[in-house]
């Protein structure tokens, strides 16, 4: 069984929340603490609006730049969302160092989290959305063959807005055709622009949603939110004569930056000198594969100096969970292997566990566990409705971005125009209603994953579309709705960051702007529209000089169309052990969290049991396991000053595996230096 953990108050049981003053002794996180009139007075500035668009497009733009074309370390793929991490160091530890010296007022703090939150907010959009979104609507014209028949099979049911028909021949897109080639950009600009309903209303109503739910996870149930303690650690300001902010004042910081930096440098060093540096060739400092049942699976056990560290933060009962579910989940794979239990019916790709029936489990998981986080916040629901209805009075939403008005209408107008606008698109209307259900409670669910759980890196486990279609079969919903959900995977599958949980966590660093935060909305949709630009804009002009085909690869162009050929060639019918095997995992998921809540003796949070399958905890877990069993022994031997005191090392460990990357990546550029990777994500 785990240690206790004393650092953090209780999360997920509401009622049973500390008390405030034991809770004050306890608390280590800077965002508990009231931030002073000064730093909140000085947040909504003209140059800190103007800054957070400038590198919000930086992010939009340059990531797409260095992940797509120069293939480096990853900088805005999981939920860490670390080239904006790189910046805000940049900002804290020598922009605003150097502006003091030369007699300017720095940023204030509340300024460098305006700015933080605004490059959190962009970090999802060029490699996550942009990139999938234009090279999976190029994508069934390119690889559309005699053998295939795509041209008669799916092209048909494409409506003739919906994606760049007017292309001419996709290869030139795909295969490149240099610098002399114009981007045809009346094509690309009239599809992408009849998306943009669509993509709006989901990034405002996955927004809208957070707002709804912000009071609940926050100030009733506490959650934790382990990945924004670094940019509160950062921001965190002196005296007001102090050059320098106490973060990096901290030797134990510099200790545990030193160690990762030595190793990152070394490693990015041997892109150029492989002769004098061969011992750092790899990505991770160790990397082992180790057989286990039989040779049926795979243990992997691989250490990265950032991912210990964002772990380090995690409530240690939530650590254990997830890595113990995590070897569970793969012994019961090899298992299956052995005893010659195969996979269901194919659900199609781009889910993040290998084997079916696990999807299955982890998609009734994850409906308990939104249904559940519904449930639990029901009294603060009602408040929202009565406030949004009749105004109440009585209730306060003044401390949030939205009036829970504004985000009550956001959340119903939005999710009218997703419907009707895959009506218009192909899908039945009660298919769109049920497939925007099955998305809103993997998004919300997995973001109270993130919020709570402080995963790093991850996706959503389960693609909303193959659910569909094993619930209800492929012939219900016809082929013009088949085809338009092979689009749906560009923003439901393999979605390792996305504007929802980059929301949640913003939301929590918005707490030290104080009240008076409705600027804070603004300032993320220009964030999200100016990221938007600068990526498409991007990728576009390097798909055609370069070729999309050479640019790394974030998901597969066309398996979606593929899968969606195999069932307009063969229809498929409603799958009832799918049914049955979602039943027995919400039934397993419902009985952890009544185990949670009812015994206290009970080590297991049920936040493993869905994201424990996934194929990226196969990577991680030992990293998990390694930064709980450290903070276990910390914590029994040392208490909660100990912990308060280590904290600073882990940090350094993160920035310390992170700023090398960022360094090298421009280096790259200058060189020509193509996939140097320090670091995954």
């Amino acid at each position: 069984m785990p240690a206790t953990d004393p650092t953090t108050p209780e999360p997920g049981r509401v009622g049973r929340l500390l008390p405030a003053a034991f809770r004050s002794r306890l608390d280590l996180e800077p965002s508990d603490q009231e931030p002073s009139v000064e730093e909140t007075g000085s947040a909504f500035t003209l140059r800190a609006f103007a800054l957070g668009t400038f590198l919000a497009a930086f992010i939009g733009g340059g990531v797409a730049y260095s992940t797509l074309y120069l293939q480096g370390s990853f900088m805005a793929l999981g939920f860490s969302t670390v080239g904006a991490v790189c910046l805000l160091a940049l900002l804290t530890g020598l922009v605003n160092p150097l502006l003091k010296l030369c007699g300017t007022q720095g940023l204030r703090r509340g300024e460098l989290l305006l700015v933080y939150i605004m490059m959190v907010m962009a970090s999802p959009i060029p490699v996550v959305f942009t990139s999938k979104i234009i090279s999976q609507l190029a994508a069934p014209f390119y690889f559309a063959t005699p053998e295939n028949d795509w041209q008669s099979l799916i092209h048909p049911h494409i409506p003739h807005w919906m994606m760049p028909r007017q292309l001419g021949d996709a290869q030139f897109f795909f295969e490149g055709m240099g610098t002399s080639y114009a981007v045809p950009w009346k094509a690309w600009l009239l599809a992408l622009a009849a998306w943009q309903p669509f993509i709006w209303s989901l990034f405002l109503v996955m927004i809208a949603i957070m707002v709804v739910l912000r009071r609940q996870w926050i100030d009733n149930e506490r959650l934790v939110y382990p990945l924004v303690q670094v940019p509160l650690a950062m921001t965190a300001m002196g005296e007001r004569n102090e050059r320098w902010p106490p973060f990096f004042k901290n030797r134990g910081m510099w200790i545990g930056f030193a160690l990762a930096a030595t190793w990152s440098t070394l490693h990015g060093l041997y892109a150029y000198f492989p002769e004098g540096v061969q011992f750092a060739s790899g990505v991770d400092l160790f990397h082992q594969e180790l057989s286990i049942m039989r040779g049926t699976s795979k243990l992997y056990v691989i250490f990265r100096f950032h991912i210990f560290g964002f772990f380090y933060f995690l409530k240690t009962e939530v650590a254990f969970s997830l890595w113990v579910f995590n070897l569970l989940a793969n012994v019961l794979r090899g298992a299956f292997a052995i005893l010659g239990v195969g996979n269901a019916p194919s659900l199609g790709s781009g889910h993040g566990i290998p084997h079916t029936l696990q999807v299955y489990h982890a998609m009734g998981a994850m409906l308990v566990l939104f249904l559940g986080g519904l449930w639990a916040a029901r009294r603060h629901l009602a408040e929202v409705w009565r406030k949004a209805w009749s105004g109440d009075p009585a209730i306060d939403d003044a401390d949030e971005i939205l009036s829970y008005r504004a985000a009550v209408a956001i959340l119903i107008v939005g999710t009218a125009i997703m419907i009707g606008w895959l009506w218009l698109a192909g899908l039945p209307l009660w298919a769109g209603a049920a497939l925007l259900f099955l998305a809103g409670a993997l998004f919300v669910a997995f973001t109270r994953v993130v919020a709570e759980g402080g995963l790093s890196d991850g996706a959503p486990p389960v693609v909303p579309a193959g659910i569909l279609i094993s619930a209800v079969g492929s012939s219900t919903l016809g082929a013009p709705g088949l085809v338009l959900l092979a689009s749906t995977y560009i923003w439901t599958a393999n979605v390792r960051s996305f504007v929802m949980a980059s929301c949640a966590n913003s939301l929590k660093l918005g707490q030290e702007l104080g009240r008076g935060r409705r600027p804070v909305f603004w300032a993320m949709v220009v964030a999200i529209a100016v990221a938007l630009a600068a990526s498409t804009w991007m990728i576009l002009e390097l798909s055609y000089e370069h070729g999309n085909l050479n640019l790394r690869a974030m998901v597969s162009r066309e398996a979606p169309y593929r899968y969606v050929e195999g069932l307009l060639r063969y229809p498929s019918e409603m799958h009832l052990w799918g049914w049955v095997n979602m039943g027995l995992g919400a039934a397993i998921m419902l009985g952890l969290t009544v185990a949670r809540w009812h015994y206290a003796w009970w080590p297991l949070h049920p936040l493993g049991y869905p994201v424990g399958p996934t194929w990226i905890m196969d990577h991680l877990w030992f990293n998990m396991f390694l930064a709980w069993f450290v903070k276990v022994l910390v914590l029994k031997y040392g208490g909660a000053e100990r912990y308060h005191r280590t904290r600073p090392f882990f940090m350094g460990l993160i920035l310390g595996q992170l700023l090398p990357g960022g360094i090298f990546l421009v280096i790259d550029h200058f060189t020509g230096t193509v996939g140097n990777v320090i670091f995954w994500g």
